[in-house]
């Protein structure tokens, strides 16, 4: 008996595929430096762990609960997106999930009838695309340029756009580049959003990630009935806490009502002592999350200026979340590197002749490109970009 005929189109994570990789020669015993994990290197805060140990002795906790989330954590949620994202928030209308990935996994299943279209700007996450294919929808990927700052603009929008077209992907710091948009660049891109009567999903897992400037407001500081909006966010970045599981889905009624279909389904209701933890972390504050901020911005100068050292490397300016994404197409072309001619042959030789871990362009869908997460020690960064330029300079 045959298989889904969505066999032959979703791919795996690549950025697993890389981190998969790098474990095993680990284990082999190999000085493996891992550039791929887009996680946090620090471990989650103290005081989250000690709630945490008195959660798990209620036995209340080890039960089911209301698929939507505990009615602490949803109002937590709403209380800290009003303080820190800017608008207002009816604790009825969000959606605990389990991650972030399950959240827009949910969100597409709730809003996409098949054949539905969505704007992915790219680069992109490497989810979206097979997020939506999951839910019937079809991707259709808003090329865009490196002297842009791999920035989207409404004429290619514009170009793109159909009858069919349902949603568009919005994500501001960007998770691959590190982007982020200016407060007059994101509303012109609402503005032409709300006009056409397009779904806004925007992932703010990163919001409070970015270390010059400010953050790009949300589109739902504009469209506060959240008529066109759909919002994403969670603990895993900002807190540390990507192995909790915990993200939401901000929504109207109606998009939130089917949410709660959809995983009622799919999963029930998120691990209660995860939903503590994350309860945890959103009312103790954002102390610690500031402290991890500084070292990723150490670690950020640091990378930025040993990248731009190292010859026919080039870089966009990456102000937000952890990661680089510099160009090094001139080593992926013209036989430079024996056998390598895009960036996943490239990160595959650093692998195995050097032992650092990237995640190449194609994976975002951009050749010429790898994905440098800079969200690990500072002894590891230097020894790893101190390896990278030594593969360069030993290019014959």
């Amino acid at each position: 008996m045959d298989i889904s005929k969505l066999s032959k189109s979703i791919t795996p994570s690549g950025t697993m595929a890389i981190s998969n990789k790098a474990r095993q020669l680990k284990e082999q015993g190999k000085p493996v430096i891992g550039f791929g994990a887009g996680e946090p290197d620090f471990p989650t805060p103290s005081y989250v762990i000690k709630d945490v140990q008195i959660a798990a002795e209620d036995p209340a906790n080890h039960k089911y609960s209301p698929v939507a989330g505990l009615n602490i954590l949803r109002e937590e949620i709403a209380r800290t997106t009003g303080l820190y994202s800017g608008f207002d928030v009816n604790p009825e209308h969000v959606l605990v999930s389990n991650g972030g990935k399950h959240a827009i996994l949910t969100t597409f299943m709730s809003v996409l009838d098949p054949g539905d279209e969505v704007l992915i700007p790219s680069p992109y996450w490497t989810t979206y695309p097979e997020a939506v294919k999951i839910a019937g929808g079809n991707p259709i990927i808003v090329d865009t340029e490196f002297e842009d700052d791999f920035k989207i603009n409404v004429q290619q929008l514009d170009e793109l756009k159909t009858e069919k077209t349902k949603i568009l992907v919005w994500v501001s710091p960007s998770n691959p580049t590190g982007v982020v948009y200016s407060k007059d660049e994101a509303e012109t891109i609402y503005n032409w959003a709300f006009e056409n009567d397009i779904w806004i999903l925007s992932d703010e897992l990163y919001e409070h990630l970015v270390y010059e400037g400010e953050t790009s407001p949300s589109p739902a500081q504009y469209d506060k009935d959240l008529t066109n909006t759909i919002v994403i966010n969670g603990v895993a970045k900002a807190y540390s806490m990507t192995g909790w599981r915990v993200g939401w889905i901000i929504a109207n009624s109606e998009v939130i009502n089917m949410a709660k279909k959809v995983q009622s389904h799919a999963t029930s209701n998120v691990a209660n002592v995860s939903q503590i933890a994350a309860y945890s972390a959103l009312k103790n504050g954002l102390d610690e999350t500031n402290k991890m901020k500084e070292s990723f911005n150490r670690r950020r100068i640091f990378a930025i200026d040993a990248f731009n050292n190292v010859e026919n490397v080039n870089l966009i300016k990456s102000q937000g979340a952890f990661y680089l994404f510099p160009d090094i197409s001139f080593y992926c072309k013209n036989n430079v590197i024996s056998g390598v001619s895009n960036s996943i042959d490239f990160c595959n030789w650093l692998l195995d002749e050097y032992y650092i871990a990237f995640v190449p362009g194609e994976v975002f869908g951009k050749n010429g490109f790898l994905r440098c997460s800079y969200a690990l020690s500072d002894k590891d960064l230097n020894e790893g970009l101190n390896r990278f330029s030594k593969a360069i300079k030993e290019i014959k």
